[in-house]
């Protein structure tokens, strides 16, 4: 009688004429379900000494996807929103040379001015788009009162720009005691247009080490008619 073997995992099955097929259809069909799908102990083993190991290494913590969805979820949220751009302001020694350019050749229409001996700035206000519309952006021409006293609103020559934000006082208390964010002396005040302004510094320090990044960053407070018109 002839015999084959038919090898399914670790076991081996003798085919021969007596055997019923369908009997080693099913026989074979579980064993290799078997071989497939059984654990093996000793990988998992391995693995979860791996685990224990690295666990132990790193102070007992082990982290996980529910444990960081959890910490995340736990943060405070941002308690205000930055609406659009209000304004770019730059500076000149000469502030009858940024007037030409604006104002006679690029056609920008003044919209009033402002001066400030504490700030050291005479400022003349423009405006990009129509006047009064949510969407105009202002531009500020600014030089100072005495070069040599700072602020120096001349360096660097494009100054600043101005955000409008939605709740001043909310950003500034979020962004300076929970982010380290420095603001630049002088806290909330007014600004040149009347609205309620704070500047976020273009340098940290040792306590408040995040910044501009290098620019200065006007945060404006906007009016209910500018969060109306740009509350999208």
């Amino acid at each position: 009688m002839m015999l084959s073997a038919v090898n399914v995992g670790s076991k081996t099955l003798w085919n021969s004429p007596i055997c019923s097929s369908k009997n080693l259809c099913q026989r074979i069909c579980h064993l290799h379900a078997r071989a497939v799908f059984q654990p093996r102990k000793n990988h998992f083993g391995a693995l979860s000494t791996s685990l224990n190991s690295a666990s132990k290494k790193r102070g007992g913590h082990l982290l996980s996807l529910s444990s960081s969805t959890d910490e995340s979820s736990s943060k405070r949220p941002r308690p205000f929103r930055i609406l659009g751009l209000q304004q770019i302001a730059i500076g000149s020694l000469q502030k009858s040379n940024l007037n030409e350019l604006w104002g006679d050749l690029l056609g920008l229409e003044k919209v009033g001015s402002y001066k400030s001996e504490k700030e050291n700035v005479d400022e003349d206000i423009y405006v990009l788009g129509k006047e009064g519309s949510p969407f105009a952006i202002e531009v500020d021409l600014m030089a100072p009162l005495d070069a040599g006293r700072s602020p120096k609103v001349h360096k660097p020559a494009l100054n600043h720009v101005g955000l409008w934000v939605d709740d001043l006082q909310a950003a500034v208390n979020w962004l300076s005691k929970d982010k380290e964010v420095r603001f630049a002396p002088g806290g909330i005040r007014k600004g040149a247009s009347g609205h309620d302004v704070a500047f976020i510094h273009p340098i940290g320090n040792d306590t408040h080490p995040k910044s501009g990044c290098g620019v200065l960053i006007e945060l404006v407070q906007a009016p209910e008619s500018i969060i109306r018109a740009l509350d999208l």
